[in-house]
């Protein structure tokens, strides 16, 4: 058997609940790239879900009926591949994708009884989870990649290639970092280890369809891992990472800029002209003078590379002159001002950095603000201020760069009076006109500090495993009848959305802020009674909008043919906003309920900025 053929099949999972983002398998495609370079006599593919689900959407009357073959078509695959020969399987398990993940399990394991492929499953759903995966079935026969899986998948296919017996004796794993395994009943893991980034391959051989991203026609890349703070109270960032030898491993880390600055120039020479970076954080360190200037001076380096690179697209013959752009980059607040005497030079050469980064094509900055309430930056322990924020926002607007604000704008443990410092933050920084989600609920993320303190305070209830996160009562009654509200407002444009062109979306979210500004504004006033008028004005006001949607639709504005999804998600849209009214009363709207479980689906992606 040690001869016998090996083959690895790597599956990016999507759900149902994640339809409409259309966002690169980045991960899975880079952990390719990386096993080629270091097994290249053992094949390797991927399989996107999200690519075949969009291949099947032409021809079906249903976007169920799609996802439901999309999921047949990844079984049916991977059972072909495991019948011919020895095969491992990686499955990247995302948010509520674990019911899928347990269905291409026990499916193949069915069609394969005679040849059964060893599963691998990985990213971010096992590193925070894998402990209760691995006790359930099917998952108590698989390995769990924690952390950075490049490694592991590398020791576990050399394993495979040694094996004389049966790959599925997950014995023969025990001792592989970052690889955890249900023995016997308890769950074994030798240790956890970071990559080094510094000797990582290029991954020019990842071809630039493999990276694309649709959902903002960028290409993804990434040029480092982990966060330099680490202290945020809603990010689950330290346990992403890890080293049993390191408390500090966790830290964020940076790729060679000689390798970034390749991997961008040879996608540009296949005609790759934007790219989006998606590092948790872009800059690094900035707290030390000794970290300032590092990063500073990587970020310096950085832009002048992009700036060569323009310059001999400009001056090439044989490629499109078009220069390359960076449309989005996330970064910390500090990274842009600190407040402080002592700051005033460090302030100049931050403001320098973006300036070098705008002149070599940077384009958008996502800005992790989170709150326009000093306690609520406190709560979250962001290390800035309000003030610092309005005045980042600010120093973008000057230099021209387009913004992407990450905002929480209710926490579990959020008072009326945030809620009104919020709305006045965000109307004096006009962050409502961006094409950004501002109104979301915090997701209490496993792993995340928030986890404790909604114990302490008595809030927390039971965890959805398949959210990776805690559902939970608030602690102010006004604000939990608030959000109740909003959310059902919200929840019925959300996926529509997602797939409207930007000055529709920003419609939408502008209608969004003016609805709960009006309902805080009601409860703040003591005026409940006028609640219900408030909420029929404002259905009233967005069936006009989406009636304005279906109708461009007809008459060919977003092409000749609808999709399906949109369809479904206007449709679903109209439903919802034609049934609020009734959903709420002047009484029944301030009733104090707290289900035993609250599911938090928020779609927006947390980075550690």
């Amino acid at each position: 058997m040690e001869n016998e053929k090996i083959n690895v099949v790597l599956v990016n999972l999507i759900s149902e609940d994640y339809l409409t983002r259309f966002q690169a398998p980045l991960a899975v495609n880079v952990l390719a790239a990386y096993f080629r370079a270091k097994c290249s006599n053992i094949p390797i593919q991927v399989l996107d879900m999200q690519q075949i689900f969009e291949s099947l959407c032409a021809d079906s009357q249903s976007v169920q009926f799609d996802f439901n073959q999309t999921v047949k078509t990844v079984i049916d695959e991977v059972s072909k591949i495991a019948l011919n020969g020895r095969t491992i399987v990686g499955l990247s398990i995302k948010w509520t994708t674990q019911d899928i993940a347990r269905t291409i399990i026990e499916k193949v394991n069915e069609q394969c009884a005679s040849a059964k492929p060893l599963f691998v499953i990985g990213n971010i759903g096992v590193t925070h989870g894998y402990r209760e995966l691995l006790q359930k079935k099917p998952f108590d026969n698989v390995l769990a990649v924690i952390g950075e899986g490049e490694e592991a998948l590398v020791s576990i296919a050399q394993r495979v290639e040694k094996c004389t017996a049966d790959i599925n004796n997950l014995s023969l794993y025990k001792d592989i970092a970052n690889v955890a395994i249900n023995l016997n009943g308890k769950i074994n893991i030798a240790m956890l280890k970071r990559i080094d980034l510094q000797s990582y391959p290029n991954t020019a051989m990842i071809k630039p369809t493999e990276i694309y991203d649709k959902e903002w026609d960028v290409h993804a890349l990434e040029t480092s891992r982990g966060c330099p703070w680490g202290k945020c109270t809603f990010c689950s960032v330290k346990k992403q990472f890890g080293d049993s030898q390191s408390q500090n491993s966790w830290h964020w880390c940076s790729f060679p800029l000689s390798k970034i600055l390749s991997d961008i120039k040879n996608y540009a020479l296949q005609g790759v002209r934007n790219f989006d970076l998606k590092d948790s954080e872009f800059f690094g360190p900035m707290r030390s003078a000794e970290e300032f200037n590092s990063s500073i001076l990587r970020v310096e380096e950085f832009a002048k590379g992009l700036i060569v690179i323009n310059e001999e697209l400009r001056t090439a013959e044989d490629v499109p002159s078009k220069t390359i752009s960076v449309t989005h980059v996330s970064a910390r607040v500090d990274t842009i001002f600190r407040s402080g005497s002592d700051e005033a030079e460090k302030n100049k050469k931050r403001k320098n950095a973006y300036i070098l980064l705008k002149s070599a094509g940077l384009r958008r900055v996502y800005l992790g603000i989170e709150a326009g309430s000093q306690s609520q930056l406190r709560r979250f322990c962001k290390g800035v201020t309000v003030e610092e924020n309005k005045r980042a926002i600010e120093i973008l607007r000057e230099l021209g760069l387009e913004i992407e604000v990450g905002f929480i704008f209710f926490d579990y443990l959020a008072t009326l009076e945030d809620l009104q410092q919020n709305i006045d933050f965000i109307e004096q920084t006009g962050i409502h006109e961006t094409d950004s989600r501002i109104l979301g609920s915090l997701r209490i993320q496993k792993g995340s500090p928030y986890v404790a303190m909604a114990k302490v305070a008595g809030i927390l209830l039971d965890e959805d495993q398949s959210q990776l996160s805690y559902n939970a009562r608030f602690r102010s009654p006004e604000v939990e009848a608030i959000e109740r509200i909003f959310s059902k407002w919200e929840n019925a444009t959300r996926k529509l959305s997602k797939l409207l062109p930007s000055y529709l979306r920003i419609a939408s979210y502008k209608m969004d802020f003016n609805f709960v500004k009006e309902i805080i504004k009601c409860f703040a006033t003591g005026s409940l009674a006028s609640l219900p008028d408030k909420i029929k004005k404002h259905v009233a006001k967005r069936k006009e909008f989406l009636k304005q949607i279906r109708l461009d639709a007809a008459t060919g504005l977003f092409g000749k043919n609808m999709p399906k999804l949109l369809w479904e998600s206007l449709s679903f849209a109209e439903n919802e906003n034609d049934n609020l009214i009734e959903e709420f009363c002047p009484m029944g709207v301030i009733k104090r309920e707290y289900p035993a479980e609250r599911r938090r689906s928020n779609e927006r992606q947390i980075h550690c900025v």
